[in-house]
């Protein structure tokens, strides 16, 4: 059985390098932090209203 040593393989191996070297972090805009946000809380409260919908049916 052949084994592939840890020096042959690519860093970051088996996903394909980024484009332009990966040295640059792409900036998180004001709208997608708000949007990320919004949907923490709708994710947050849907599931104590499913548990209230659950009971509320007798499930």
């Amino acid at each position: 059985m052949h084994r592939q040593h840890a020096q042959t393989a690519p860093a970051k191996w088996p996903f394909p390098p980024i484009p332009g070297g990966g040295k640059k972090t792409p900036k998180l805009t004001r709208g997608a932090m708000l949007a990320d946000i919004c949907l923490v809380l709708v994710w947050g409260a849907m599931i104590p209203g499913m548990m209230w919908l659950g009971v509320a049916v007798g499930f």
